[in-house]
């Protein structure tokens, strides 16, 4: 955002656009355009973050709604690496490929979670490595990571006038991801995280995406 202040009502249109961007951006992620992982953890942190020290979008609407947490919890007495919100889909062309999991975790109910507890629940863990990995890390280091994969090119002028209105610092490579296997899993679970959270405002926010679904159709 600017610095200008803002009304509760140009607050309230910018979270419409902010998620209906989401939406198309994982419509596009969906049809192939990998590279929407990156716009999808900007436009996430823009609805759900503190990113200049003064209540994040939610916080400045007095919003409070409870998130979709479909992630398994860890097990220790497993003594196993967790992706909980990507699964391994090897090919042959990319070894390392993780595909999100979009509910699909057998016995792992969508549960009603607090945002902290949503944002800050550790989601991929590999304790011999000494890997513990939360919502937030995952997308401040995705929003921070430049994807060689293509964005969807129709998408880019609305992506380009809400980030104008975000008061998000973008892109600080020093914080981007460069191993491939940590690329591609967390890449992936960018695309579940926005699928828990346009799940969570569809559900109790409906009126945010009128209009949207007609338009896709």
């Amino acid at each position: 955002m600017t610095n200008k202040t803002r009304t509760t009502e140009e607050l309230d249109a910018y979270l419409k656009s902010l998620l209906q961007f989401l939406a198309k951006s994982t419509q596009a992620y969906d049809m192939g355009f990998d590279g929407e992982c990156q716009r999808m953890a900007v436009a996430v942190r823009a609805i759900v973050e503190d990113v200049d020290g003064t209540g994040s979008l939610l916080d400045k609407l007095g919003m409070e709604i409870q998130f979709n947490d479909n992630s398994p919890d860890y097990d220790p007495k497993l003594a196993l690496p967790m992706s909980g919100l990507a699964l391994y889909s090897p090919t042959n062309k990319d070894k390392n490929r993780y595909v999100p999991r979009l509910g699909r975790n057998p016995g792992i109910p969508f549960r009603k979670v607090s945002f902290e507890q949503w944002l800050t629940k550790l989601v991929i863990i590999d304790e011999e490595m000494g890997v513990r990995i939360s919502r937030k890390e995952i997308l401040f280091a995705v929003s921070n990571t430049i994807p060689k994969a293509a964005a969807r090119p129709v998408l880019n002028n609305e992506f380009s006038g809400l980030i104008q209105n975000s008061p998000l610092a973008w892109v600080d490579q020093k914080a981007g991801l460069r191993d491939p296997v940590a690329l591609s899993m967390q890449f992936a679970s960018t695309r579940h995280i926005a699928f828990e959270l346009i799940l969570s405002f569809e559900e109790q926010k409906p009126q945010y995406f009128e209009g949207l679904y007609q338009q896709n159709n």
